[in-house]
């Protein structure tokens, strides 16, 4: 596939390095931080009162407290009972990997602890005895209930799995674990980075539905630099937990993310303009799929902003009509390519007809 460059973050439009501009419909910035007003007023006002970087540990005797005044308001926007921001959400999977069974063993006492990864779980979460699996999701859930359920009552499990399917959508129906028989001595770890800003009530992801349909012991890590657009990463759930985390090295040495968009994070959680901007999106990925019903051409669930085809002929198809998606080997370079098409809150009403339009046109 060819390659392109800009030399502008793109918005509702792009500006290629050969001349060209295209309709933008592509990227993980759903919910269109990148070209917020609001958001620049406060990553403004952030780098005035707090600099540019906190070069210094979070563990330190002296702290900023804009850090912890923002996980106290990002808990309560996810329903968590606590949080914890570190410096991305690929750390934010390893660090609760490395210390998973530390805090399972701190619950469960001296148990065997016994692993299972979800098909195409985000690296994020690949920790001790990762295994990959070829199954469809649902499959991959009832072997693991059934796993767990034969398995000796004493045995601690932990079960890794994304919130949604990226970069192919897929809604996965975590009910399923609700046939788990000793709930207790499971512990679920969800990689959300794909589905928080994205889905659920006002955009807060999926941990309160979580929380309230499973018995099981949850722990939610997050990339924030995708809809929320905060360079950094979260890891909320039970607070015990999230306190574990804080006193541990692979927290206390590490950098913390640049305070200033921390202090934007928690004036945006303040003023709901996430909740705003999902209504937008919302909207726009209704309109969108209304113009499209009945064309069966896009792999993706409801009220979602991802749309996917495989193979590279709709993203040449759109180029050749002036838009732009992406099509490129995700995680491996030697997967398979897909289309991938992206609905965000920026795009206008014509945007989205002109998307229509082109759609209609193509052909299998």
């Amino acid at each position: 596939m060819e390659t392109f460059h800009t030399h502008r973050l793109p918005g509702r439009n792009v500006a290629t390095t050969n001349g060209k501009e295209y309709l933008w419909f592509s990227g993980t910035d759903y919910l269109g931080m990148g070209h917020d007003p609001d958001f620049h007023t406060y990553v403004n006002e952030g780098l005035n009162l707090l600099g540019t970087h906190f070069g210094s540990s979070r563990n330190n005797s002296l702290r900023l407290s804009i850090y912890e005044d923002t996980e106290a308001g990002f808990s309560e926007f996810t329903g968590a009972e606590s949080a914890l921001i570190v410096s991305s959400g690929m750390w934010a999977g390893q660090l609760v990997m490395k210390e998973i069974d530390k805090l399972v063993l701190n619950t469960a006492g001296d148990a065997p602890i016994e692993y299972h990864y979800a098909p195409r779980v985000h690296p994020a979460l690949w920790g001790n005895h990762f295994k990959t699996s070829s199954k469809s999701w649902a499959d991959w859930a009832s072997d693991t209930v059934r796993a767990i359920n034969q398995s000796p009552e004493n045995n601690a499990h932990i079960i890794c799995s994304d919130a949604v399917g990226s970069p192919v959508p897929e809604l996965f129906d975590f009910s399923l674990l609700k046939e788990i028989h000793n709930p207790g001595q499971v512990y679920l770890v969800i990689d959300e980075s794909h589905s928080l800003g994205a889905i659920g009530p006002g955009g807060k992801g999926i941990h309160e539905t979580l929380k309230d349909l499973l018995q099981v012991k949850i722990i939610v890590v997050s990339s924030l630099n995708k809809a929320l657009g905060i360079p950094a990463g979260a890891v909320y759930g039970n607070t015990k937990w999230i306190d574990s985390l804080r006193s541990s090295p692979w927290f206390a040495g590490a950098s913390p993310p640049a305070p200033a968009y921390i202090y934007a994070l928690k004036k945006l959680l303040d003023t709901n303009r996430y909740t705003k901007a999902h209504l937008a999106l919302q909207n726009n990925i209704r309109h969108f799929t209304e113009k499209i019903t009945g064309a069966n051409l896009f792999i993706s669930f409801p009220d979602y902003p991802v749309f996917c085809n495989t193979g590279p002929a709709l993203f040449e198809h759109l180029l050749k009509n002036g838009i732009m998606a992406s099509c490129f080997s995700y995680p491996k370079p030697t997967d398979a390519p897909v289309t991938r098409l992206v609905i965000s809150s920026l795009h206008k009403k014509d945007d989205l007809n002109r998307l229509a339009e082109v759609m209609m046109l193509f052909k299998n």
